[in-house]
């Protein structure tokens, strides 16, 4: 169980990358140590079946009117995180759902970060613009984020990764029945990776627990 569930995640992951509409625009930008979010983060974390779990609070805007929101929950929603380490860059993804939902993406560098919001559906539903094509999701730039770190990344094989990140995306399109509705979405998630390693290696690892 433990297995089909790691490979399943990965399989997502890829999916991820490989499927959503991404926005030319790069927004790099620094990202903030504080090593005193440990406690609050530690709070929204946890493992479960070598699967990490994070936490996202959201509100979303359909055509700039609130119609749906978490921060006034007592507790904040459970969240898939999933990581991959390529050379010197770091990948993060924070997910609500399994093959549709929402969430982010971190891109991380030496000293500066790509934040994208993340919309993923199984039918073709989601636009960057509204002349484009709908497709099976997006990578939606932000207006701001705020990314904070408890310790600077390495980008080391095996390292762990923890930290907050708060956003505020650019407006994207859902399609149903024919027409177009705007969103947006403002967002907080808290994350703690798994050790490190590319996919590849994250797939071996498993091939050789069968």
């Amino acid at each position: 169980m433990k297995l089909t569930a790691t490979i399943t995640l990965i399989a997502v992951f890829i999916s991820f990358i490989t499927c959503g509409q991404t926005s030319n625009r790069r927004t790099d930008q620094s990202y903030q140590i504080d090593s005193g979010l440990t406690d609050k983060i530690e709070k929204k974390v946890k493992s479960f079946n070598d699967v990490s779990m994070g936490s996202i609070d959201f509100r979303i805007y359909q055509n700039d009117s609130l119609v749906g929101e978490t921060y006034s929950m007592a507790k904040s929603m459970e969240s898939v995180t999933m990581s991959e380490l390529n050379g010197d860059t770091a990948y993060i993804t924070g997910f609500l759902g399994m093959f549709a939902g929402l969430g982010f993406q971190i891109t991380l560098f030496k000293d500066t970060c790509i934040i994208r919001h993340l919309a993923k559906s199984d039918v073709e539903i989601y636009k960057l613009n509204k002349s484009d094509s709908p497709g099976f999701g997006v990578f939606v730039p932000c207006r701001t984020y705020n990314l904070k770190l408890i310790s600077k990344p390495a980008f080391k094989k095996g390292e762990i990764i923890e930290g907050l990140i708060e956003l505020s995306s650019e407006d994207y399109y859902e399609v149903s029945n024919g027409e177009d509705s705007k969103y947006r979405i403002e967002l907080t998630g808290y994350f703690k990776t798994q050790p490190l390693a590319s996919l590849n290696d994250q797939l071996n690892k498993y091939e050789k627990k069968k």
